[in-house]
């Protein structure tokens, strides 16, 4: 168990399970409500439990993917994922996506999802981790810079949300 950073509350990491698929969508649908951050936003995330359920599956049997979830009391607080390239040339990459509920913002929840992914990363011999991040995102951008990304490159007009189309930064972590 770990213990968030000025709180009493105790959260523990461990990798995602297709019995998590319920909770997932939960999840990922309240964050939608917190973030212009995330692929889906107010609108919802519209996959089927039985969809998110497979996916989990697949990932988890990936010798280059993983998903992990913070959980307190059974309920997700924060899910992180490796998304590993299934053909051989590019086997040594994947895209990394991280997402905390925002009541747990700033309280060093991200940065323990971050080491588990990047010990995970370590484990299945990655090379290369990349993600992609909007350019106003300056809380995403300062954790990732922390753990020893770097910006190389930029998408133009990456992003719509608010009537508003934004750039994003693509960073990459290498492993070796």
């Amino acid at each position: 168990m770990r213990r968030m950073k000025n709180m009493n509350e105790k959260y523990s990491i461990r990798e995602a399970t297709p019995e998590d698929a319920e909770e997932m969508i939960i999840f990922l649908n309240q964050v939608g409500k917190e973030s212009d951050n995330l692929m889906h936003g107010k609108e919802g995330f519209h996959v089927p439990v039985e969809g998110v359920r497979r996916r989990l599956a697949m990932l988890s049997d990936s010798d280059n993917s993983i998903v992990i979830v913070a959980v307190i009391n059974g309920k997700i607080i924060a899910r992180a994922d490796l998304d590993g390239y299934p053909n051989m040339r590019m086997h040594h990459r994947a895209k990394f996506s991280i997402a905390v509920k925002k009541d747990y913002w700033n309280k060093g929840v991200g940065t323990a999802m971050m080491n588990t992914i990047l010990k995970s990363a370590k484990t299945m011999q990655l090379k290369s981790i990349e993600l992609e991040v909007v350019a106003d995102n300056f809380a995403g951008i300062a954790l990732y810079k922390k753990m020893g990304f770097e910006t190389i490159g930029t998408y133009k007009n990456f992003w719509y949300a608010n009537e508003t189309y934004k750039d994003a930064l693509i960073m990459q972590k290498c492993l070796d």
